[in-house]
């Protein structure tokens, strides 16, 4: 089966589903992820049937969930839309398991293809499960229970599919998440903004302005090149407050993201600093090719 699985092609389907239903749970957990990129529209019904049988006693059925969640990829990337109620369980699926003797949740992957794979077959349910994924943390209350970060590469996933469903009402949760930052983690906050800048939304600088004058040099900077990136005019004074504290790599990536503005106002800005006090300010000015 894994040389099987490797080299796979369409030819291979109708024993790539049958493996599926093998007993040895690698033997089909292999056939699931050849399947998840080879497989035809075909194939669909075996592979939504065995996902929903699956889901049904996944500790006995598909431990580590690895069977469901590269059938997840395999029903977003053929785009199957009546795929919706599978990726409905998928995404709602927590799995608690020992994995080296310590409990542990084995479905944060399975939930994070679902999550892609709704946006991407544009699920009727897609925003609304996939924002209540955004804001789950593994506890009854918003910002609490995730102590361990168990939730994050999740989470991170649910911004990305928003990102990807590119409606306008995708933008709300997203927003809502970086206006109550606490108790999120960095890289979760990170990816909402870059699913804003995907998202073209018209109030990015007054979402991403908190960030840039807040305390956390690293969050900082992402909004900064975030707003660079979606080239947002009115946050040049910001940038140039924000290279003004920051040193090192930091400081340096804020003047790539005031470049990036391509503003009157940013060119100005990076003039005054191409002859700055601070010998490494001149030096990061020079360095970005300005000045």
């Amino acid at each position: 089966m894994q040389r099987l699985a490797r080299h796979a092609d369409v030819d291979d389907q109708a024993l790539l589903l049958a493996g599926l239903k093998d007993k040895n749970h690698y033997v089909a957990a292999l056939a699931a992820e050849a399947l998840g990129g080879i497989a035809e529209l075909s194939a669909a019904r075996v592979m939504i049937d065995a996902f929903i049988e699956m889901s049904s006693d996944g500790l006995k059925r598909d431990p580590g969930c690895h069977i469901r969640a590269a059938l997840a990829y395999g029903f977003g990337r053929l785009e199957i839309l009546h795929a919706d109620e599978a990726l409905g369980i998928g995404i709602r699926t927590v799995q608690i398991e020992p994995v080296g003797g310590v409990r542990f949740d084995t479905g944060a992957h399975l939930r994070a293809n679902c999550a892609l794979a709704l946006a991407q077959i544009r699920s009727q349910n897609a925003l609304r499960d996939i924002t209540l994924l955004l804001f789950n943390h593994g506890g009854r209350f918003c910002g609490s229970g995730d102590t361990l970060m168990r939730f994050v590469e999740a989470r991170k996933a649910a911004a990305r599919a928003l990102a990807r469903l590119g409606a306008a009402e995708a933008r709300v949760p997203l927003t809502l998440r970086l206006a109550y930052p606490e108790g999120e983690a960095i890289e979760v906050l990170q990816e909402c903004m870059l699913a804003l800048v995907e998202l073209n939304d018209p109030d990015l600088k007054e979402t991403l302005l908190p960030f840039l004058e807040g305390e956390d040099a690293e969050l900082a900077v992402y909004a900064g090149l975030m707003l660079g990136q979606a080239r947002v005019a009115g946050a040049e004074g910001a940038l140039r407050s924000l290279i003004d504290r920051l040193s090192g790599s930091a400081m340096r990536a804020a003047v790539l993201a005031l470049a990036a503005l391509r503003t009157e106002e940013a060119a100005e800005q990076l003039r005054q600093l191409a002859v700055s006090d601070r010998k490494v300010v001149r030096e990061a000015v020079q360095d970005a090719g300005i000045g």
